[in-house]
């Protein structure tokens, strides 16, 4: 499984509100989905790119009848970029495709072909991000943002989290890890993720889970112990109840979903890989 670059096509999305120290990076090609940005509700439509940076806390409504493409991948995928991104939220994180430099169009096409195929080529992954983003940061207008004190926080929390998750983890250990007052730290995470501690760490567990079932065919009962749970009961109540299915039958929907846009694919006028690669390279 490739660590720093998750693609993957949908047809669910979480209605967790989280947060994450990734890009996510939204494009949906069959009805208009929902989102809440901290505290800011937009829809975003076929055609359009929704951009979401580090430390921007979201959820999307889980309603059915869409699908698209889903793009999660670190801030080291945009490495040969200068900017500190943990400090920068876009002022505009909507934008459409058809207002930008074709090459965009033309970059989340390769990546959707990787998303349908379930094989992702990082390197290649990467040097598509780095052309996006040449056109996108201009049409973003990131800015500095201006609740960096509480997301200094909220960033050491999640990288301690990150790194521990297998771990039998408490709200007081990690405190106490991070210096900070058991109360401060539970406030913060309510009132920037409206989140338990525990829920957020159970969500940490099950998106990582979720990533190994997309991305690898490792047997269950060794996804579940090596996402921290103490056992296959728990880790299926969790994953039910955060998912609302259970994992076997999650790794069923996902390869069922990627079936369907390869055929979609395969039927698509512009199937022909060469065609479209004489008639579409960036200038």
């Amino acid at each position: 499984m490739t660590e720093e670059c998750l693609i993957f096509p949908y047809n669910r999305l979480t209605g967790l509100y989280h947060l994450h120290t990734s890009f996510e990076i939204l494009a949906p090609k069959r009805g208009t989905v929902q989102a809440r940005l901290d505290d800011r509700i937009c829809a975003v439509k076929p055609g359009n790119l929704l951009v979401i940076f580090p430390g921007v806390a979201h959820c999307y409504a889980p309603e059915s009848g869409t699908e698209g493409t889903m793009l999660i991948f670190s801030a080291q995928m945009l490495a040969d970029f200068e900017e500190n991104w943990t400090e920068m939220l876009p002022s505009r994180p909507i934008v459409r495709m058809d207002a930008l430099h074709r090459d965009v169009r033309y970059c989340m096409e390769r990546l959707d072909a990787m998303a349908a195929s379930g094989r992702i080529d990082a390197p290649l992954a990467r040097a598509y991000l780095s052309l996006m983003f040449i056109w996108l940061i201009p049409a973003l207008a990131p800015e500095e943002s201006a609740t960096q004190g509480t997301r200094d926080v909220l960033y050491r929390a999640m990288a301690y989290m990150s790194q521990n998750y297998k771990l039998p983890l408490d709200i007081r250990g990690t405190a106490r890890a991070l210096g900070v007052n058991t109360y401060y730290l539970s406030h913060i995470l309510n009132e920037r993720l409206h989140m338990s501690f525990r829920a957020y760490l159970n969500a940490l567990r099950i998106d990582r889970a979720r990533r190994y079932l997309r991305m690898t065919s490792r047997p269950i009962e060794e996804i579940a112990a090596a996402c921290g749970f103490a056992n296959l009961r728990t880790f299926d109540r969790v994953f039910f109840e955060r998912c609302g299915c259970t994992p076997r039958d999650f790794r069923k929907s996902v390869a069922q979903l990627r079936r369907e846009e390869q055929a979609r694919r395969a039927l698509s006028p512009d199937a022909d890989p060469a065609a479209r690669e004489r008639e579409d390279a960036p200038q």
